[in-house]
């Protein structure tokens, strides 16, 4: 009986070191994603730098208006993953497709953070040299681009507003599997907006949020908290 008992023991014991092992086959060495977006739905940009004038500019276009999404509003190049693409590639092929320059203008410097976009997709953004910019672009894509020192965003902060994310159940939610039902208190996410208003146009959304990003890195300082503003002040 008592070497039964150990028999079991032992096979348990075994059972439990192969379910390690198969975890850690599926696990050890994977690199994480967002499985629930896939890679269609997964964006990169590029933060165009460019020599002008003897200093240092940031490069932004308007969009076409004649676009689905976000219609004559500021961005940078960019745009969705094809198959295979990591962030770089993405962003390298889409600023080669809207503003009609070539790979040996690009020069990477790196990459940032992701970020998640208006409909909760990633944005990888990448930050780049743009050489020998010709103002070119795709009409199909853009209305026009702009240029705008980089010492301007140092000397400039963003004026900085709330948003709230509020969770909404669907209609067939199964409002009886949850604690206190239709009166669950859910929480809404704080989601800070910036805006940078320029002479250019205003830059706000998700191109203010990592252009925010991207200049407190460079400052080596925090990224700027709610403040309230001054609606009054003037726009530069």
């Amino acid at each position: 009986m008592i070497k039964e008992n150990e028999n079991m023991i032992r096979e348990d014991e075994n059972m439990i070191i192969q379910e390690e092992k198969r975890i850690r086959d599926r696990f050890l060495g994977r690199t994480p994603g967002y499985p629930e977006y896939p890679m269609r739905q997964t964006s990169a940009v590029l933060i165009p730098l460019l020599e002008e004038n003897g200093e240092v500019r940031i490069l932004f276009e308007k969009r076409a208006s004649s676009l689905h999404a976000q219609p004559g509003e500021i961005c940078f190049p960019g745009g969705r993953f094809e198959k295979g693409e990591n962030a770089v590639q993405a962003a390298v092929r889409e600023t080669k497709e809207e503003l009609l320059v070539g790979s040996s203008q690009i020069e990477i410097l790196g990459e940032m953070d992701g970020v998640m976009g208006p409909a909760g997709a990633p944005v990888w953004p990448v930050v780049g040299v743009l050489r020998d910019y010709q103002n070119t672009w795709s009409g199909d894509e853009v209305d026009h681009t702009f240029t705008v020192p980089l010492d301007w965003f140092r000397e400039h902060k963003p004026e900085t507003y709330v948003a709230h994310v509020v969770t909404q159940p669907s209609e067939d939610f199964p409002f009886e599997l949850i604690p206190d039902g239709k009166n669950y208190p859910w929480h809404s996410k704080k989601h800070l907006v910036y805006f940078y208003r320029t002479e250019k146009g205003v830059i706000w959304g998700l191109t203010g949020h990592i252009l925010a990003s991207f200049i407190s890195r460079y400052a080596g300082t925090d990224i700027p908290d709610y403040v309230p503003v001054d609606r009054t002040r003037s726009c530069i």
